[in-house]
Order: structure tokens, then C-alpha cells, then sequence
């Protein structure tokens, strides 16, 4: 009977030393990450920080700005190209319903006429 006490108090002992050897990697990790997450945000607070913006940031909206501006006027640029190429798709049926329009006679009319004065 004492036996079977000691070993089955020998077994939770081993239990529990190995739930305490894993809660003691698992204490390690965590504080590994937490401090992995604390540098993160101590670099991202530093780059990001509004009152010491880097001058990189910077260049990068001003070119943000131009690219937007330049891109607006090749908007107008394209919309009045449009037009044009519409005006000028138009021209050869204007010609056609001009020449109409005048009623001009065609070569073998405009010789007979002219043989009969």
C-alpha cells in the first residue's frame, strides 16, 4: 500500500514538474515576443512620428502631388483629343453630304453640256 502511494505521488510529481518545465518555456516565449512587440512599436513610433516626419515621407507626397497634378491635366489632354478624333471622324461624311448638298454635275454631264454649246 505504501508502495502504490509513493509511486503514484512520484507520478504527479513528475506531472508536475513537466506542466511547471512548460509553463517556464511557454514564460520565456511570451516575454520574447513582448519585448519583439515593444521594439515594433518603438520603431514604428519613431518613424511614423508626426512632429519628426523623415525627409523620404516627405519626397515621397510631394511626388504623390505632382503625379496626381500631371495626371488630371492628361485627363483634360485625352478628353479634348477625343473631341478632335470625333471632329475629324465626321470630315468625310461632312464631304460626302456637301457634295451632295451642291448637286454638282458629274464628268459625263459637265462634257455633254459643254458639246451642246
Amino acid at each position: 500500500m505504501i508502495a502504490v502511494a509513493v509511486s503514484l505521488n512520484l507520478v504527479i510529481a513528475l506531472f508536475c514538474f513537466y506542466v511547471a518545465w512548460r509553463l517556464w518555456r511557454l514564460s520565456k516565449t511570451l516575454g520574447a515576443v513582448a519585448d519583439a512587440l515593444v521594439n515594433w512599436e518603438r520603431n514604428t513610433h519613431n518613424v511614423l512620428n508626426p512632429a519628426v516626419v523623415p525627409p523620404a515621407i516627405l519626397r515621397g507626397q510631394s511626388g504623390t502631388a505632382y503625379l496626381r497634378q500631371s495626371y488630371s491635366l492628361l485627363q483634360f489632354q485625352l478628353l479634348r483629343l477625343e473631341q478632335v478624333m470625333g471632329i475629324v471622324g465626321l470630315l468625310p461624311m461632312a464631304n460626302r453630304w456637301l457634295r451632295v448638298r451642291g448637286r454638282r454635275p458629274s464628268p459625263k454631264i459637265r462634257t455633254a453640256l459643254s458639246k451642246r454649246r
